[in-house]
This record gives structure tokens, C-alpha cells and sequence, in this order.
């Protein structure tokens, strides 16, 4: 009989799940580059100098929307991740980044931005957008220059030989993952695998699992089940009900006594009188 832990299962599942995703993202190399270091102090300065010194520090190309460029910031940044970097700087704003890994470049699309503006350097990015339209970009454009990328990415990837750091090509890699995957699967259908520190098989868990699961059922349905306080599920339900209506009966009786000797209807025209606000009974 096979034998493997737990945690044998969840590795074996983690490492399938890694290997299919891996040979979908092969062609696409790791944006390292999003751990680069940056250290930045500002005080009140344009947003278009800030981006422009981080560009100039890190030599990402950073696009941002232009009407943004004369927004004034302040803060202090010391060794952080430049990805950590942009998130504080925009972390009032309601955006999403796009990351271009093969050129080094990132899109921050802020909640209406129509035009965008390129911070390469604190040189051309001062407190004044850039009049350059080459380093302005509308959104349809950002949108057409992914569509091509990704298009390129989707050719990348449909290369069965293409061989990677390991020595493996892509339909070795393939091949392999759903080998892992047809041996985890036989594993995890064999009622006779014993699952270590257990003593139990599979099968007797599923088993056990199907008889509590049939109980509580059961339980659940069953109206004249006891609770902790001698009561029947029916018994309460019903003292429920009744503790519900005789509550929605008082609050119609303007005569009931809420305390210091003042009764609904009292309380009811007091509130009005302060508020100016018609107040109906329930």
C-alpha cells in the first residue's frame, strides 16, 4: 500500500500547479527589476520630479497620467523596493499597474486617466508636463502596444522546443508536469494509500468524513434534537416566535412604561416635539 503524509499531498499538488504555471509563463523573463532599491526624500514637490528622480535612480520608464504632474507630495523613502516605492506614492489614488518586464517600463492607470506622460529622468519631468509627444501616450495606444505584446508572448509560448535554463524544453516540461499530475491523482483515488501518523487509509477517512457529515445532517432536521438547556430545537423555535410577537405587541401600546414613568405614546411625542419629525406607531 502507498504511504505518504499530508503534507506529501499538498506538495506534490503545489508542485503540479507550479509546473503548469511555469510552462505558460516561460517566455517571460522574472521583472527582477520591481526589487530595485530606492532611496528619496521630498517635500512638497511636483510628482512629475519626484517620478523623474526615481526613474533617473532605478532607469524604469514610468507612465503615468500628466494631470497628475504638478500634484504636490511629500515623503521620505529609504531603501525600499521600487514596487513598495510606487504604491506609497499613489496610495490615495484608485489605480492599477501595468508591468511591460522585457522593457523595464510600468503604466500607472489612475481612475480616469486619458493621457499619459513618461518620467525618464528628473531632466524631463519638472513641474511643467513635457510638450514631447513621444513621451505622451493615450490610453487606446498603452491599450494597442499590450495587445501586440501579449500577442508576441502567445507566439513565445506556442514554441513546443524552446529550451530553457534547465536544459528542458517546453514540451519536456509539459510532458512532465502531467506525468506529476496522472501520480498524484492515482494516489489520491487509491482508498488503500495510508496516510502517515494517522494509522487511517484513505478510504476510511472519506468513510469518516461521510458519517459525520450524515449526522450533522441528521442533527440539523432533527426538531426534537436537545440543547445544553433541556430544550428542543421546536421549543425554542417556538419561544422565539412568541417572544417576537409579544415584542412587536408592546411597542403598539403607547401605555407601556419605558421608565421614570414615561409610557410609549409620552416618549413618542417628546421625540417629535424635539425633532419636528412624524413619528408613527409600528
Amino acid at each position: 500500500m502507498l504511504t505518504f503524509t499530508k503534507n506529501t499531498i499538498i506538495l506534490c499538488i503545489i508542485l503540479s500547479s507550479c509546473m503548469f504555471f511555469s510552462a505558460l509563463a516561460v517566455g517571460q523573463d522574472k521583472a527582477g527589476w520591481l526589487n530595485d532599491r530606492v532611496t528619496i526624500r521630498f517635500q512638497e514637490e511636483p510628482m512629475s520630479t519626484v517620478l523623474g528622480k526615481i526613474a533617473q535612480q532605478t532607469g524604469i520608464a514610468i507612465l503615468y497620467d500628466e494631470k497628475l504632474a504638478d500634484q504636490k507630495v511629500t515623503g521620505y523613502y529609504k531603501d525600499i523596493k521600487f514596487s513598495e516605492t510606487i504604491n506609497r506614492l499613489f496610495s490615495e489614488k484608485n489605480k492599477s499597474i501595468q508591468v511591460f518586464k522585457n522593457e523595464k517600463k510600468i503604466i500607472v492607470k489612475t481612475f480616469g486617466a486619458k493621457q499619459f506622460i513618461l518620467a525618464s529622468s528628473a531632466e524631463t519631468t519638472q513641474s511643467e508636463p513635457s510638450s514631447d509627444d513621444s513621451e505622451k501616450m493615450t490610453l487606446a495606444e498603452l491599450e494597442k502596444i499590450h495587445r501586440r505584446q501579449y500577442k508576441e508572448y502567445k507566439k513565445r509560448i506556442s514554441n513546443e522546443d524552446e529550451v530553457f535554463e534547465g536544459g528542458m524544453t517546453r514540451r519536456e516540461l509539459r510532458a512532465m508536469q502531467e506525468k506529476q499530475q496522472e501520480a498524484l491523482q492515482e494516489r489520491l483515488e487509491n482508498d488503500h494509500t495510508i496516510i502517515e501518523g494517522r494509522d487511517v487509509t484513505l478510504g476510511e477517512l472519506r468513510a469518516l468524513h461521510d458519517k459525520q457529515k450524515r449526522q450533522l445532517q441528521a442533527s440539523l432536521e432533527k426538531q426534537a434534537g436537545l440543547f445544553e438547556n433541556g430544550m428542543t430545537r421546536g421549543e425554542i423555535t417556538a419561544m422565539h416566535r412568541k417572544q417576537k410577537k409579544k415584542l412587536a405587541a408592546t411597542l403598539k401600546n403607547d401605555d407601556y412604561l419605558v421608565g421614570d414613568g414615561i409610557n410609549l405614546g409620552q416618549l413618542r411625542r417628546l421625540h417629535k416635539a424635539q425633532s419636528g419629525i412624524v413619528v408613527n406607531n409600528p
